[in-house]
């Protein structure tokens, strides 16, 4: 009593139990024993769950959690096991957190893909410069690393994806049709180029042709005109040519002019052999103006003059030369005599009596000269001849008072000078020019005029007294300059004895160089002996300084040479990947080395950096070629995904036919080297392929289990008809069409549940001897199999057998729990043995025992 207490409740008191009448039941086989090898060797994971909710052990029950995968049969098995079995709930908590786990990664991912796809499609908006396809290549990689990505974010990366690289390649488009230009643009200027120079050396044939008569200018024409259209054609390009198109048509004038003059003059060797065979002054003449001619030609040309004509212009030359010569020498008696008679009116003008007078005597002398020459003298020299020779008979006359009066007045110009505010260097120079006067004004003069010299003396030395201050302060700042300019000598003495030039900071000794220069030049004026001496010893260090410094610039463009050499050694490299690698490395180089001369620096930039774009332009080209290698096994990939999916739509015949033809579509799957950012993606495909078809085969499975079940029961119905037919007595006849039809029917029935059919076969061995005992026996035992299978399924029975019921579970708790229902296959065991059943008793547990079955399958 007190456990029917603890069972329903102490409000619920059990009504006291009458007594039911004894029903012998037969004897029932020992129900199996489920053990951990059999759990070992089961996949089907309905059946695994079971075992983790209801198996015997604990072991058990773990051994069989252990082996389920599917996160919502772990779900199912974590809400029974929590109050069951805390080690199963601990097993499969793990699991679902790994499942958790997995969620929150995947949400990360998502997470990822679609701050990626942002990026990429704030990209597309950037202008495709150099850096556009580093930073798309640099998303790439980033994406590339992310797996299990969503279709809507791979749709929406792949749609930015070709955005940027449909702009990258608008963007490779224009630079080929802009490299094209150039090519073209390149190509015309050759051309121009070409048709200068066969214009420049045809006009050196021409001028060095000794004979060319009409046809040959003629042809020299055509070809001027063909080179002529040449130029045109390149021209049209709009090339910056304006120089080349100037330089060609000034030479194509000069070749036609050239041609001109040969048509008239004849060659240049022609007019050389005319001018060797004559004298006459007018031949002569004619030949110089052809040969001057010739020679204006050959300089415009750039062409030397031939020797023929070297010879001719040396005899030309002579002959001028001589005629020149005899008419300098006449010219120059003649200047000479104006200049001389000049010079004597002008001595004689200023009271100079003496010097006139010998200027008269040696005019004398060359007159005769001249006039012995039959050489009459121009009207303008025999005026000043004459002006001359009055103005000396004049001076005798009137010198001695002129003298006096000027003397006076450089004394005055001398005072003045004294009271002047004028710079001292021009002060000095009108001193010494008042005092040169004066000593042309005492030439020839009789009296010495002691007072006035002493009154000019001392006025010079009053006048002058500035001047020499002035030069004495100048001096004292040569002198100072001078002692500057030696501390500068001995700094840079200093600096280049003590400064490690092997670690020098060589920008600072630039500075250096151009800083000591620069305050030389303040240092001004010096001495002029001193400092010249000084200035050698300073150009000598300045040349050392320099020297450091070119060594320095030579130094680094050697350098700089070797990394060009080495970048141009690894455009042979069959290792791209590693020849990359090596130009970076070259270039951090480069950057560590000094600069070299400026234009020399550029020219090695240049070079340097087209070995380097050349090797990544390689690298671009084998990066392109793997990507489309990955495309075309990503292709092939998707075309047997694409087979695997036609199967799946197949019938399960078809299936079963096909099954070499799919197990060889997933070899050559499996055979791939699929892309690393490709691989989850396809494998992800390949596995919902293989479930598609997976799920196929179980479907038809279970509807075939189902039928089973379904033709095991019409045949149990038929069965039971003919053990009726054998209760009640029917004809032997009867018996035997009715026996063979059902016969017939096992017969041809193809598949029977599992471990059914045995069963079945003993059932038909014992119909023919069943009685109406067994009748009321199977009856009851088959209702008593009805309600077990309610009690095992958690299932209402029927108000009429509630009391059965509660009979049925007292006796199990007396009996122990070890002997308590777990499974439903022992009951459909037991269901197939129970024979004879009347229908309308049978109908209705059937019903009910059937929907427990269907239920427990479920389970």
């Amino acid at each position: 009593m007190k456990l029917l207490r603890k069972l329903f409740g102490a409000k619920n008191k059990p009504e006291p139990i009458k007594a039911a009448p004894i029903v012998v039941a037969e004897v029932k086989p020992p129900k199996p024993v489920i053990t951990l090898d059999a759990v070992e060797q089961t996949n089907d994971e309905q059946e695994l769950l079971k075992l983790a909710s209801d198996g015997a052990t604990s072991p058990l029950r773990q051994a069989a959690a252990e082996k389920i995968h599917s996160r919502e049969l772990l779900e199912q098995l974590a809400k029974t096991a929590k109050t069951k079995d805390k080690n199963v709930f601990k097993l499969v908590k793990s699991k679902l957190d790994a499942f958790k786990a997995e969620d929150a990664k995947l949400a990360e991912l998502e997470a990822n893909a679609l701050r990626i796809c942002e990026k990429m499609e704030r990209h597309i908006h950037q202008e495709a410069d150099a850096l556009f396809k580093a930073k798309l290549t640099a998303l790439q990689t980033e994406w590339s690393a992310l797996s299990q990505i969503s279709a809507t974010s791979i749709a929406r990366y792949k749609a930015a994806l070709t955005a940027c690289e449909d702009k990258i390649a608008a963007r490779a488009q224009a630079i080929a049709d802009e490299e094209e230009k150039i090519t073209l643009d390149e190509q015309a200027l050759q051309l121009a180029q070409e048709a200068y120079q066969n214009l420049k050396a045809m006009a050196k044939d021409i001028y060095h042709a000794a004979h060319i008569d009409d046809i040959i200018n003629a042809n020299y024409e055509v070809k001027i005109q063909e080179l002529g259209n040449a130029v045109r054609l390149a021209a049209n390009r709009q090339l910056p040519m304006d120089n080349l198109i100037k330089a060609f048509e000034q030479r194509k004038q000069q070749t036609l002019n050239l041609i001109d003059q040969i048509k008239t003059s004849g060659t240049a060797q022609q007019i050389a052999e005319l001018l060797q065979q004559t004298e006459d002054s007018n031949a002569v003449n004619n030949a110089q103006q052809k040969l001057q001619q010739f020679i204006k030609s050959a300089k415009e040309l750039g062409e030397e003059i031939p020797e023929s004509l070297q010879e001719a212009k040396a005899k030309l030359n002579a002959i001028w030369a001589e005629r020149h010569q005899a008419e300098q020498a006449a010219k120059n008696a003649l200047r000479e005599f104006s200049e001389l008679a000049r010079k004597g009116l002008w001595a004689a003008e200023q009271g100079f009596v003496r010097k006139a007078r010998a200027i008269q005597k040696e005019l004398n002398e060359k007159r005769e000269q001249l006039t012995g020459a039959a050489q009459e003298l121009p009207k303008s020299i025999q005026a000043k001849l004459e002006d001359f020779e009055a103005q000396l008979v004049k001076l005798g006359d009137w010198h001695e008072f002129a003298v006096t009066p000027k003397k006076e007045a450089l004394i005055s110009q001398m005072q003045a000078l004294a009271t002047s505010t004028i710079d001292p260097e021009v002060l000095a120079t009108k001193v010494h020019e008042l005092q040169d006067s004066w000593k042309e004004v005492s030439k020839g003069a009789q009296q010495q005029d002691d007072d006035l010299w002493q009154q000019f003396q001392q006025a010079s030395a009053v006048a002058y007294a500035p001047c020499k201050e002035f030069f004495e302060a100048q001096s004292a700042a040569r002198e100072a300059n001078l002692n500057k300019r030696r501390e500068l000598v001995a700094q840079l003495t200093a600096y280049l004895n003590g400064y490690d030039f092997a670690n020098a900071v060589w920008k600072e000794v630039e500075q250096t160089l151009k800083t000591a220069r620069a305050e030389w030049q303040t240092y001004w004026p010096v001495p002029r002996k001193a400092g010249n001496e000084l200035q050698k010893e300073f150009e000598t260090l300045m040349e050392q300084l320099f020297g450091k410094i070119t060594s320095e610039y030579e130094n680094n463009k050697a350098a700089k040479q070797q990394l060009i050499e080495q970048a141009q050694a690894l455009l042979d490299s069959s290792d791209i990947r590693a020849a990359t690698d090596r130009v970076k490395q070259l270039q951090a180089q480069w950057k560590t080395i000094g600069k070299s001369w400026h234009k020399e620096d550029q020219q090695l930039w240049q070079e340097f950096r087209k070995h380097c774009d050349a090797i990544f332009a390689r690298r671009n080209e084998v990066f392109e070629a793997a990507k489309a290698a990955r495309e075309t096994v990503i292709q092939e990939a998707e075309g047997l995904l694409a087979q695997l999916n036609e199967f799946a739509q197949r019938s399960v015949d078809e299936l079963k036919a096909a099954k070499a033809e799919i197990e060889a579509v997933q070899a050559a799957f499996s055979a791939l080297e699929l892309p690393k950012e490709a691989a989850k993606s396809l494998q992800q495909k390949l596995s919902a392929s293989l479930a598609a078809i997976a799920n196929k085969r179980d479907s038809a499975r279970v509807q075939a289990e189902e039928q089973s079940w379904h033709d095991l029961f019409n045949a149990l119905d038929a069965l039971r008809h003919y053990e009726l037919a054998v209760i009640a007595n029917k004809p032997a006849e009867t018996l035997a069409a009715q026996k063979a039809a059902l016969e017939e029917l096992i017969a041809n029935t193809p598949r029977w549940p599992s471990g059914c059919f045995s069963s079945l076969q003993q059932r038909l061995a014992k119909a023919d001897s069943i009685t109406a005992a067994d009748q009321i026996a199977n009856t009851e035992a088959l209702r008593t199999l009805a309600i077990r299978a309610e009690i095992i399924t958690d299932q209402e029975s029927p108000a009429s057998d509630k009391q059965a019921r509660m009979v049925y579970q007292v006796q199990q708790m007396q009996q122990g729990f070890g002997q308590r229902d777990t499974h439903f296959e022992p009951l459909l065991i037991e269901w197939i043995s129970l024979a004879g059943v009347d229908t309308a008793e049978y109908t209705s547990l059937l019903q009910r025992f059937n929907a427990c079955r269907i239920q427990g399958v479920a389970k």
